[in-house]
């Protein structure tokens, strides 16, 4: 389990740190989280695919909204796609690789999952589970099963009863 702990935020340091790269313009977070004016992403003209529609298209960057639009219609493009860096990209320029989520017949969302970062604390929340790291201490929620992890003690609950592991030994309580 701690190797769980280890690995989740390994991999959530890789994934999600204060500053994403966009090619040469990069988008940074000050310290309440917020995007600040002068690096947010910037919408790149050149050719893309619409994601909606499958098309080779010309993106323009509207000078009034700042998001991508199709240079030969005007109409804005919510997801495209570069073939060139295999980047896929949000209306406002910004890169939104693996947190698009396919619904089907042309139609794009961006992942729900939310992640949190507060100093020495992770929040990450889905639509189904809970996960938060803050110093010493992990713990997660999804569905039935509640796991906590502490310096020297784990405990476990689900539908079946409770695990507690310390240095002392295991103990195990099944439900009544």
């Amino acid at each position: 389990m701690i190797a769980a702990v280890i690995i989740l935020t390994a991999c959530n340091n890789d994934s999600k740190d204060d500053s994403t790269s966009n090619d040469s313009t990069s988008v940074s977070m000050d310290e309440d989280n917020a995007m600040t004016d002068m690096d947010k992403p910037v919408v790149k003209p050149g050719k893309y695919k619409n994601l909606s529609t499958g098309e080779d298209i010309e993106i323009t960057r509207d000078e009034t909204t700042g998001i991508a639009v199709d240079s030969k219609t005007q109409l804005p493009v919510e997801f495209y796609y570069d073939p060139i860096t295999m980047d896929t990209l949000y209306q406002n320029g910004m890169k939104v690789n693996n947190m698009l989520v396919s619904l089907g017949d042309g139609k794009y969302k961006l992942d729900d999952m939310k992640i949190k970062i507060d100093g020495d604390e992770i929040k990450i929340k889905t639509d189904t589970s809970k996960i938060k790291i803050d110093n010493d201490t992990y713990k997660s929620k999804s569905g039935d099963e509640k796991t906590k992890v502490t310096d020297d003690k784990m405990k476990i609950k689900d539908e079946t009863g409770k695990v507690k592991i310390t240095e002392d030994g295991t103990k195990i309580k099944p439900k009544s």
